[in-house]
């Protein structure tokens, strides 16, 4: 029986693997990788770009989806993107940071204010630098992907660094979020998301960060209800497509991937919107939902201040001139902002 069941196992793995093999047809379609829940943002992102690469192409491309994650996990989405196995992706910065180490920087904690002032820098400022960097290693950007804010779960409130000395805080593997939790005091545990139930029930860990969409629908509320807006970092992923492939298509192809993907702008304020339902389905549920104080957040500020430098030494120049060019938007984003009060 054990020998069966193996065989069955490794049967449907490698149904999983074939599936994700490279299949060109006359319109050399794209095979697309994602990670999407069913009706949950993603979800809704990745058939919006389907529908939209049919339409324009009045049904010549149709795009395989593998959006639900049957090819495995991001390390594994990354690995076959390159290899030209999977043509087009969305991947984490974090992700991306194994071929290119600069990216560590957009994940710097408190780096940004708002939304608002996020958009500003990644449309205006940092997209064609990135764009370069991530040329130079055989991959095409096609468009931002927000993940939205990042925020603290714990079984205790955390809203001061104080609060989160000695806690096992869970995190994915980020070498910026590590370096985080290390400036702040907090111990630290490398979980997959869906052991991060386990983990809380156990006592493994003490809480963890997380967006806030994936707090409620992961259900760890109910072991960690204490949810704390810091706003800590904001996650940020990339349309991804590989360039050998993408070269391969007519222009006017290329151009219609190029224009299916949502734009970014229109993501953010998707993300936004869906996080308010999320939010008081938390409160509902009996969560508590914790705002910081400006005096609050600036203590955090201040005890890791020196977090962009030290993600510079271990990243290298590449990060130094993202940071510049980031502080560059921010600054300019101020002055947008200045004269639009002054007007």
């Amino acid at each position: 029986m054990k020998i069966r069941a193996t065989l069955v196992v490794l049967h449907i793995t490698a149904l999983i693997l074939l599936a994700a093999e490279p299949v060109f047809a006359d319109g050399h379609e794209a095979i697309v990788g994602g990670r999407a829940a069913p009706d949950t943002p993603g979800d809704v992102y990745w058939n919006k770009f389907k529908d939209s690469v049919v339409l324009q192409s009045e049904g010549r491309l149709q795009p395989k989806m593998f959006i639900r994650g049957e090819i495995g996990p991001e390390e594994t989405l990354f690995s076959r993107l390159r290899r030209n196995q999977l043509h087009l992706a969305g991947i984490s910065t974090s992700g991306v940071t194994l071929v290119e180490p600069a990216l560590d920087i957009l994940r710097a904690p408190f780096m940004f204010d708002s939304v608002e002032q996020v958009g500003f820098v990644l449309d205006n400022y940092l997209r064609e630098p990135v764009a370069e960097l991530l040329l130079a290693k055989d991959l095409v950007m096609l468009e931002w992907m927000s993940a939205g804010w990042i925020n603290f779960y714990a079984k205790t409130p955390i809203r001061v660094p104080d609060d989160i000395k000695n806690k096992r805080i869970r995190i994915n593997i980020d070498a910026a979020a590590l370096m985080f939790l290390q400036e702040v005091g907090a111990d630290y545990v490398q979980v997959s998301f869906s052991d991060v139930l386990t983990s809380l029930q156990t006592g493994l860990i003490d809480g963890g960060e997380q967006s806030t969409q994936l707090f409620v629908t992961g259900g760890f509320g109910e072991y960690a209800p204490h949810y704390t807006l810091s706003r800590h970092a904001y996650l940020n992923a990339i349309i991804i497509a590989n360039r050998e492939w993408f070269d391969g298509l007519t222009v006017e192809d290329q151009s219609i991937y190029r224009s299916a993907i949502p734009t970014d702008a229109w993501y953010r304020n998707y993300i936004i919107e869906e996080n308010e339902p999320y939010l008081t389905q938390a409160i509902a549920g009996g969560q508590i939902v914790h705002e910081l104080t400006p005096a609050q957040r600036q203590l955090w500020k201040d005890r890791t201040a020196d977090l962009p430098r030290k993600i510079i030494d271990r990243s290298g120049p590449g990060a130094q001139r993202l940071y510049d060019i980031i502080l560059e938007g921010k600054a300019a984003y101020a002055r947008q902002q200045a004269e639009a009060v002054s007007k």
